[in-house]
C-alpha cells in the first residue's frame, strides 16, 4: 500500500503533524529559553546529558506498561505525558529545582513516546513504499515547521513562556486523538539473542545519529540565537523561513529511495550531513548569514532524514520484535547523545568556540554513511526487498 491507501499511516501522519506542531511552537525554543534564563552553554549540555541518562533508566518501564495497555494506548498515554514538559519548562528561571523537574518530566515523556511511535510506524508502514510514506509524513511536519516557530517566537516575545508553552502543551495533547483509530501492533515474544541478532547492525545507526544530532542542533541553536540578537521572534522567524525553503527535499529523496537507488541515497545522506556540518561550523555572526545557513541546512536535513529512517524502519520490521528493536535503537541514540553532550560541555568549559562542537560530528558522519550503505546492501541494494508483513489486527 502507498501512503494514500494505508489508513494507519494516514492517522500516524496526522498525529505526527500535530505533535510536530506542538514541538515547533514550544520545543524548538528549549535551548534558547534556557540560555535566556541564565543557564550557561556547558550547563545546557550537561542538562541534556542528564535527560538522556534518565531516558535510558526510565525506558524499561515501557515494556511493563505495553502488555497491560497495548501499544496503541501506551502511545496515547506517552503523548499526554510528553505534553507536560512544556508547562514544566515555563517554570524554569535558571539553574535550580525547576530545571531538574523539567529534565525529569522531559525524560519520562520521551522514554515512553519515541519507542512506541517508531514501533508503530515501522510495523504499520509498507517496506516497498517506506521512503515515500516517511517523506509525506515529514512534508506535513514541514508545514508545522513553518507555522509553529513563527507563532511560538511571537508568543514568547509578546506574552511570555506560559502563553507559548501552554499552547504547545494543548496541541500536543490533541495529537493523541488520531491515534484512537490505528491498528493494534502485537508485541511478539522473542529471546534476547534473537533481538540482538536482528538489531546489532541497524541500531548503531541511531548511535551515530544521537551524536550527530546533538552536535548539530544544540550548538547551532545557541550560535543562531546570538547572531539574531537573542530575540525570540527573530529566532522563530528564521526557523520558519528555513522550514519553508527546505520543505520539498524530503519528498524528492523519498521517491528516490523507493525507485531502488538506495546506494545513491546512502551517499546523498553522507554528503548532506557533511555539508550541514561545514555550513554551520563556518557561519559567521551576521544575522543574514545565520538565516541563509539555517535555510540551506533545512534543505540538506530533508535529504538526510528519509534515507536514515528508511533503513532503520525496514531493519525494525525485519527484526524478531519491532518494539524491542526500537528499544535497543533508542538506547543507542541516548548513548551517542550523552557522549556528545559530555564532550561538548568539556569544550565549552575550556573556552573553545561552539564551532568545535559542530565539527565533532564530522568523523561520525563518515562512520554513519558506511553503516547506512551496509544496511541498504543487506536489503538487497534497494528498499523494496520483499519481507513478510507482521500480524496486525484492529
Amino acid at each position: 500500500m502507498t501512503f494514500f491507501s494505508n489508513p494507519n499511516i494516514h492517522r500516524l501522519a496526522a498525529h505526527a503533524a500535530l505533535h510536530q506542531l506542538a514541538w515547533c511552537v514550544s520545543g524548538v525554543f528549549v535551548v534558547v529559553f534556557l540560555l535566556r534564563a541564565g543557564v550557561a552553554p556547558a550547563a545546557i549540555f550537561l542538562s541534556i546529558a542528564g535527560v538522556r541518562v534518565l531516558r535510558f533508566l526510565f525506558r524499561p518501564l515501557v515494556l511493563l506498561v505495553i502488555p497491560v495497555l497495548g501499544l496503541r494506548r501506551t502511545l496515547m498515554f506517552a503523548t499526554l505525558v510528553f505534553a507536560l514538559q512544556f508547562p514544566a519548562l515555563a517554570l524554569v528561571d535558571g539553574p535550580g529545582p525547576a530545571l531538574v523537574l523539567y529534565c525529569v518530566v522531559l525524560a519520562l515523556g520521551e522514554s515512553f513516546y519515541y519507542p512506541c511511535y517508531h514501533t508503530a510506524f515501522a510495523a504499520l508502514g509498507d517496506v516497498e513504499h517506506r521512503g515515500s510514506q516517511l517523506a509525506v509524513t515529514q512534508a506535513l511536519g514541514r508545514i508545522a515547521g513553518v507555522i509553529g516557530p513563527a507563532v511560538g517566537g511571537v508568543a514568547l516575545a509578546l506574552s511570555g513562556p506560559w502563553a507559548a508553552f501552554g499552547t504547545g502543551a494543548l496541541i500536543c495533547a490533541g495529537a493523541a486523538l488520531p491515534l484512537r483509530g490505528i491498528a493494534e501492533v502485537p508485541v511478539e515474544r522473542a529471546s534476547a539473542h534473537d533481538v540482538y541478532t536482528a538489531a546489532r547492525d541497524g541500531v548503531f545507526l541511531f548511535l551515530t545519529d544521537g551524536w550527530i544530532t546533538t552536535c548539530l542542533t544544540v550548538a547551532w541553536d545557541i550560535m543562531m540565537f546570538r547572531a539574531l540578537g537573542t530575540r525570540y521572534d527573530a529566532f522563530g522567524g528564521a526557523l520558519a523561513a528555513a522550514a519553508l525553503i527546505g520543505g520539498l527535499g524530503g519528498l524528492v529523496l523519498g521517491r528516490f529511495i523507493d525507485t531502488r537507488r538506495a546506494r545513491h541515497a546512502a551517499a546523498i545522506n553522507g554528503a548532506a550531513c557533511i555539508a550541514m556540518i561545514v555550513l554551520k561550523a563556518g557561519c559567521g555572526d551576521a544575522p543574514a548569514a545565520a538565516v541563509l545557513t539555517a535555510s540551506l541546512s533545512a534543505i540538506l536535513a530533508a535529504l538526510y532524514t528519509p534515507s536514515l529512517m528508511t533503513a532503520i524502519y525496514n531493519d525494525a520490521k525485519r527484526s524478531a520484535c519491532v518494539l524491542r528493536f526500537q528499544f535497543a535503537a533508542e538506547a543507542c541514540w541516548d548513548i551517542g547523545s550523552v557522549l556528545a553532550c559530555l564532550a561538548a560541555a568539556a569544550i565549552c568549559l575550556g573556552g573553545v568556540p561552539l564551532q568545535a562542537v559542530i565539527l565533532m560530528a564530522l568523523p561520525v558522519a563518515a562512520v554513519q554513511t558506511a553503516i547506512l550503505n551496509g544496511r541498504y546492501e543487506a536489503h538487497g541494494g534497494r528498499v523494496a526487498a520483499s519481507v513478510a508483513a507482521p500480524n496486525v489486527s484492529q
